[in-house]
C-alpha cells in the first residue's frame, strides 16, 4: 500500500491518523479527503490503495456507499476507524466488505497491527468491535436456521404469511415470529430491506421487469 487516503470529518482524529500513516513503512503518500465532497469522486481522482474511513458525521455514509466503493474499486482496501458503538451499523459495514474496523479508542499499536494484516491481504477487527458484535443479537449468515431460510425465500416469492404457514405446515403466528427474528438477526428494519439483502447475498434471484 503506497498511497492512502483519509475520509474523516473530525479534524483532530484525521490529523492524528495522518501522522500515523506517514510514519508507517510502505505508505509514501497520504491524502486527506474533503468530507463535504463526494467520496467516490475523490477515490476515482486520487486512486488510493487504502482508505481510512469514518462514516459518522453531519452526513452519515451508509453501508451501501461502502459496498459500492468496494465493487467499483476492487483493489481498494478499506479500514474503518470510527467512534460508532452501534452493533447493527457496525455489522452492516463489516458485511459491506471492509478489510478492517477499529474504534477511536484504539491505540497506535492496534492501527499499525491492522495496517500490517490488511497489507498482507487479511482482515483486522479490534477486540472492542468484536465484543460489540458478538454480544448483540445480530447473526452472521450462518446463524440462520433452515426454517428461516425457507421463510426468506417464501417472502422473496411474494407469499403472504398465511400461504407460507400453509406451505410449511406451521401457524401464522410462528411465521410472523420467524419474520421478526430474521430482521432482528440480520440487523434489518423491513421486508424490503430483507429482500434487497437476500438478493445481494444470492439467496434470491432478482425479478425481471415485466414478469
Amino acid at each position: 500500500m503506497k498511497k492512502a487516503a483519509i475520509y474523516d470529518p473530525q479534524f483532530l482524529s484525521s490529523t492524528g491518523i495522518k501522522i500515523i500513516l506517514e510514519n508507517y513503512r510502505g505508505i509514501n503518500e497520504v491524502v486527506v479527503f474533503n468530507t463535504d465532497r463526494n467520496l467516490s469522486d475523490q477515490v476515482q481522482r486520487h486512486t488510493p490503495e487504502l482508505l481510512i474511513l469514518e462514516y459518522l458525521g453531519d452526513y452519515i455514509l451508509q453501508d451501501t456507499v461502502t459496498k459500492q466503493l468496494k465493487e467499483s474499486y476492487p483493489n481498494l482496501k478499506v479500514l474503518v476507524i470510527s467512534e460508532d458503538d452501534d452493533a447493527v451499523s457496525i455489522n452492516k459495514q463489516l458485511r459491506a466488505g471492509v478489510e478492517g474496523f477499529l474504534t477511536k479508542n484504539c491505540s497506535v499499536e492496534e492501527i499499525n497491527s491492522a495496517l500490517d494484516v490488511i497489507d498482507k491481504g487479511g482482515s483486522f477487527y479490534c477486540q472492542e468491535v468484536m465484543n460489540l458484535v458478538n454480544n448483540s443479537d445480530i447473526a452472521i449468515d450462518g446463524d440462520l436456521s433452515e426454517r428461516e431460510m425457507q421463510i426468506i425465500k417464501s417472502i422473496g416469492r411474494g407469499l403472504p404469511s398465511s400461504e407460507i404457514a400453509n406451505n410449511l405446515g406451521i401457524s401464522i403466528h410462528t411465521v410472523n415470529s420467524h419474520r421478526k427474528n430474521i430482521l432482528k438477526k440480520l440487523g434489518l428494519k423491513s421486508p424490503t430491506e430483507l429482500i434487497i439483502y437476500a438478493v445481494d447475498r444470492g439467496w434470491l434471484k432478482p425479478k425481471k421487469a415485466g414478469l
